[in-house]
């Protein structure tokens, strides 16, 4: 008997999780849990027993879309070309950033201090890095370029894309053409401040000031 239960208990788990994700992509962070639930098929309860707070629940999102991210950075740097490598991951990011309103409405908020998200993001961020040293090292991104400059673009982009993409779907697609465009060595200029230190960007990340 206990074996079945842990069974459905699991099954439970997935049904929960992927209506969190659908739910929380489709309305943001703001969507409620009845409705997570009522995606599910399972009562409120069931949820709460498994995720102690709505929060909870978003972080369990927001880790399962980090991990993506990150399978999405490994594809990448599997590929020969780095500058081609680049350019695929930040296509696929912002891709995925503009479909899951929930990634981009969590960004800046205190999820991004919880323990396992922090740690995913410093294994994505450690990605990233090599995509971009190893695209400057084949000439194709300009020298000046650090890793924490990365998702800093991407959510320019996925921020201004979200909010057209009902009244023009796919617009973002132009916007991340002209921050290629400012990636290669020959349209470089001499940039205006200090890249972003991993303090500034932990506290961005995290919404508090440094």
């Amino acid at each position: 008997m206990s074996t079945v239960l842990r069974a459905d208990a699991q099954r439970n788990l997935v049904r929960v999780l992927d209506a969190a994700r659908e739910v929380f992509a489709e309305q943001g962070i703001d969507a409620t849990v009845t409705e997570i639930a009522e995606r599910a098929g399972v009562g409120v309860g069931t949820i709460f027993r498994r995720f102690p707070t709505k929060d909870d629940l978003l972080a369990a999102v927001v880790e399962q879309r980090t991990s993506q991210l990150i399978e999405a950075a490994d594809a990448a740097l599997a590929q020969p070309d780095a500058g081609a490598a680049l350019r695929r991951f930040m296509e696929t990011a912002a891709a995925m950033h503009i479909s899951d309103r929930c990634w981009c409405d969590a960004t800046g908020t205190d999820l991004f201090g919880r323990e396992g998200i922090r740690a995913l993001v410093d294994v994505l961020v450690s990605k990233m890095d090599a995509l971009l040293s190893r695209a400057q090292a084949s000439g194709q991104v300009r020298a000046d370029l650090r890793a924490l400059d990365l998702p800093v673009l991407l959510m320019g982009v996925a921020k201004s894309g979200l909010m057209l993409e009902d009244a023009a779907p796919g617009a973002w697609k132009r916007y991340l053409g002209i921050v290629f465009d400012g990636l290669r060595p020959d349209a470089a200029r001499p940039l205006h401040r200090r890249p972003l230190s991993a303090r500034e960007f932990e506290a961005a990340r995290k919404g508090s000031r440094a």
